[in-house]
Formats: C-alpha cells, structure tokens, sequence
C-alpha cells in the first residue's frame, strides 16, 4: 500500500508549516455551493434545484462527488448546497478541481466575498475550510454536522500510523505462521521415522513368516516321505507272511484241523490285507490333502507378500497366518511336540499383532493431528489472500473460488446469439443465464458424468447424452458447454456434498492446487517487500 500525499494546488505552500499555521480542512472533503436559483412555490416557501440534478451536473464536469445536500431554512431553499467528495486521495484530488473550476470562472469564495452587489447570478463555489466550519447560521450548522477540521499533515501521519499498524501486525503473523510450519515440519519428519520403523519391522515380520512357511513345508515332505515308507514296508511285511502261510498249507496234506487252521489264518491275512489297503488309501488321500494344503499355503504366501506393504491390510493378513496355522495344528495332531511349538508361535503371533496394531493406531492419530493442522493453516492463508488482495494480486499464487462461473463467456456467447440487439439486453439475458445454470451447478442430484475405465483406470468422464448439456451446447455453442462442465468438476471435486463453491489457494502458473510452501514463500515475499517500503519512508 502507497503511502497518500495530499496536494492542494495553488493554495499550498512548498515550505513546511507548523501545525499551528497550517491551513485545514472540513474533513471529510466537502465543498459549498452559493447563489442557487429559488423561486417561490404557491405557500411562499423558497424551492430550488434537486441535490440529484446538481450531483449529475458535477459528474459530467468529472468532480465525481457522492452526494450533494441542499440547506434549507425555515423559509425554504437558502440558496446553498454541500457538495460530498470521498475520503481519500482521488476524493481531495476532485474536490480541489472543483474549487478551481469555479475560481478559475471568476466564480471562487473571493468573488462570493467581495459583495452582493458584484455578485452575477451565477453559482459560486469552493472547498470548505475552518471559516466556513465555524461560520454562523444554518450553513455553519450543516458543515459541522458529522465533520471535524484537518490539516493535510495530520491526514498524512494518520494514514502512515495506520501503514505502521497494519505492516507490525502482518510481520507478527508471518513470523507465527513460520513458526507453525516449522513445528508442522518436525512433525512431518517424526511421522517419517515412525513410518520407517513400521515398514521395518514389517519386513520383519515377512522375513520370519516365509521361514515359518518353509519349515512348515519341510515338515510336511518328512511326514509324507514316512508315510510312504511305512506303507512300502507294511506291503512287504504282508506279502512275506502271505508267502510263509501259502508254504505252511501246502505241507498239510492229512490233517484237516491243521488244513482248517490254516485256512482260518489265511483268512484273516486276506482281511489283515484289505485292511492295510484300506490304510494305505487313507494315507494316500491324507497326502494329497496336505499336497492341497501346501499349495493353498503357497497361494497365501505370494498374497501375502503382494499386500505387506499397505499397513491398512496387517490385520486380515494377520487373520489369514491365524488360519495358516489352524491347517499346521490339525496336520500336528497327536504331535504333543509340535503342537506345542505351535502354540508358542500362535502366542508369539497375536503379541506381535497387538503391539503393532498399536503402533498404527498411534501413528493414524498423529498423521490425522497433522492433517488437521494443515487444513488450519491452508485456511487461515485463504482468510489472509482475501483480507489482502491488493497486496497479493500480481502473485502466481491466489485465491481461486472452485467452482465458479466466469460471466465473460456468457455474456459473448448471448450477444452472439442476439445479433442486433441492444447491449443491455443481452448483458440482463446473459446475467440470467449464469444465475440459472450457477443453480444447475449447486445441485447435487445433477450429475452429469459417468465412469470411465477403457484405460484400467476408473475415471470421470462427462456424459455427452446428458440432456442439460445438449441442449446448453446447441443454443449457445461450445465455449459456454466448457466453462459449465469445467465449473462442474471443481464442484463434484471439491465439495460435492454441500455444491456450494469453496475458495482454495491455486498456483495460476501451473494450473493446480498450490502447496503451503508455496503460499508460505508469497507470504515471505509480500513481508519483505513491507519491510522495504518501511524503511524507505523512515529513511525520506
């Protein structure tokens, strides 16, 4: 913000006077026409011009005042008008144009003071300062009325101390927001560490899962390899005996209690064989079972390991090495050893489990505290850019109001339509277009896209059948179509609960989000550049 120097033309002085002698003002700027025509009405009440008329007379001349309020007396219109300007700098640049105008027509304060009998039928006007504050008579009254006297001095030391103000209290809240973002960094970085703790020991825990796995494995093959060498041998066993029996009967001839025993014997080797056969094809599908269970074990294995990395999934992995080992347990049954070395692990397993379910839940607490954090700043920043546009509007990083229409594409895209008409028109029809369609937008139950996967990556794509949009682009064309579709999607993005639009920090360079980095660097930036214009004027 420039610091405001007041000028008053010929009446100022190049040397600097004390506040004593300095001329002043009527503030704020207010000037005083004299000598408006009245006329008497009926009842004999004195009627003059309108404050109104006499406001659009000056704007045409380029005075610009804001209001001019005629005095009235109790005997009607006194001849005499007040003439507003605004408070600031252009307002005292047009308020001195006035008084010129008017002096430069013979018109001025001097040739209403010379007399009424040099005096024209003329107006005459000028810019009110102390005499006419502390006048007498109903003028008097009306120019002090809500008005105090200034010096252009003292006007220039209240706007410095409010720039004093205002460059302090900015420099008090950079230096905090610098301050934050440096807790916010630590932060940051401790949630770092924590995470790399976590996929260590998730490593960890990968690495002694696939050992447990392999020797679970190695078990298994021991276990079927005896299987199948203890069936081998019970065959052999059995055929030998076979074998012995067979020889046996062939040496009883005569006597039939031996030939009966013998067949009894016989007997109950061919139910002993059909036994052991009926065995044998229990192992065999006990093998195969523990062949599936291996291969199901395998399966889980390489789910496993494609999902140990995503700690939202720990716990279903978790729930499947629970059932990994339910399998082992069941394969162990009657193994008092190995039933028991699973139940250390199974303890082992749900210890682990717990502490690192922990571990998570403290870490999703922390990086939800810092997310919140981030949003406090982001909107605080966003609260700054809007209180403090003038200083951050030639800045890449703004503030930009998602969702949004641009009335420019509406209003050429009417006229375009309108070929003819009268400007006006076409600028009302153009402002009632983009109140309708901002209507459409904020309408949560318009959903004019649909989900687009051809590239195996879901996505929303605008529905070229929806029946509002055809119709937009068939009566206004396809620039209007893309400033409504583009408005759309930064509603659905942005806020599609609520479709009302939200303002957000942008980088207009590169077309996105802009980070708080980013902001944190305009905002250094806008301080440095306060600082510098500070010590511009101590040093002036």
């Amino acid at each position: 913000m420039e610091k405001q120097e007041f000028s008053v033309g010929e009446s100022s002085t190049k040397t600097k006077k004390s506040e004593c002698t300095e001329e002043k003002f009527v503030w704020p700027w207010v000037g005083l026409v004299a000598n408006i025509p009245t006329v008497a009405d009926d009842s004999g009440r004195r009627v003059g011009r309108s404050g109104s008329t006499l406001r659009d007379e000056l704007i045409q001349k380029g005075f610009n005042p804001t209001r001019v309020i005629p005095i009235w007396n109790f005997k009607g219109h006194s001849g005499f008008v007040l003439v507003e300007f605004a408070k600031g700098f252009k307002g005292f640049e047009n308020a001195m144009n006035f008084e010129r105008s008017y002096r430069s027509d013979g018109h001025g304060k001097k040739d209403w003071e010379k007399g009424a009998r040099l005096r024209d039928d003329k107006p005459y006007g000028w810019v009110c300062r102390e005499d006419d504050y502390k006048r007498s008579g109903i003028v008097g009254q009306k120019v002090k009325k809500k008005r105090d006297l200034k010096s252009l001095s003292q006007l220039q030391e209240e706007e410095e101390r409010k720039m004093f103000h205002l460059v302090k209290n900015m420099s008090q809240s950079i230096d905090m927001k610098i301050l934050s973002k440096q807790e916010l960094e630590h932060k940051v970085d401790e949630t770092s560490r924590v995470l790399e703790s976590v996929e260590l020991h998730n490593y960890q825990l990968n690495e002694k899962y696939k050992q447990e796995v392999e020797k679970t494995q190695a078990n298994l093959r021991d276990q079927y390899q005896q299987i199948m060498i203890g069936h081998e041998k019970s065959m052999t066993d059995l055929e030998t005996e076979r074998q012995k029996l067979e020889n046996r009967a062939r040496q009883i001839y005569i006597n039939e209690a031996e030939m009966e025993k013998s067949r009894l014997e016989i007997e109950m080797n061919q139910k002993a064989m059909l036994e052991q056969n009926e065995a044998n094809m229990e192992a065999m599908k006990l093998a195969e079972k523990h062949q599936k269970e291996k291969e199901k074990l395998h399966e889980k294995l390489m789910e496993m390991e494609a999902k140990l990395n995503e700690t939202q999934e720990l716990e279903l992995e978790i729930e499947k090495l629970k059932g990994s080992t339910n399998v082992m347990k069941h394969m162990a049954d009657g193994d008092v050893e190995l039933m028991e070395k699973m139940a250390k692990t199974q303890m082992e397993l749900e210890a682990r489990e717990a502490a690192l379910h922990d571990k998570i839940m403290s870490l999703t607490q922390k990086e939800r505290m810092a997310n919140d954090e981030f949003q406090e700043a982001r909107k605080e920043m966003i609260q700054f850019w809007n209180e403090n546009e003038d200083l951050v509007s030639g800045e890449q990083i703004r503030v930009k109001r998602m969702g949004h229409l641009d009335t420019k594409p509406f209003v050429v895209a009417v006229k375009k339509k309108l070929r003819g008409g009268s400007r006006a028109k076409a600028e009302l029809k153009a402002m009632e277009l983009c109140s309708f369609w901002e209507g459409q937008i904020g309408n949560v139950h318009w959903y004019p896209f649909r989900v687009d996967e051809s590239d195996g990556i879901a996505k929303n794509v605008v529905d070229n059948n929806d029946e509002k949009l055809v119709k937009l682009t068939d009566a206004y064309g396809e620039q209007l179509y893309n400033e409504v579709v583009r408005a759309k999607m930064e509603i659905v993005e942005y806020n599609p609960s609520g479709g009302y639009v939200v303002s957000e920090l942008w980088n207009f360079e590169k077309n996105r989000k802009a980070t708080l980095e980013e902001a944190t660097d305009v905002m250094l930036k806008i301080r440095k550049k306060v600082v510098t214009m500070k010590n511009k004027r101590k040093r002036h």
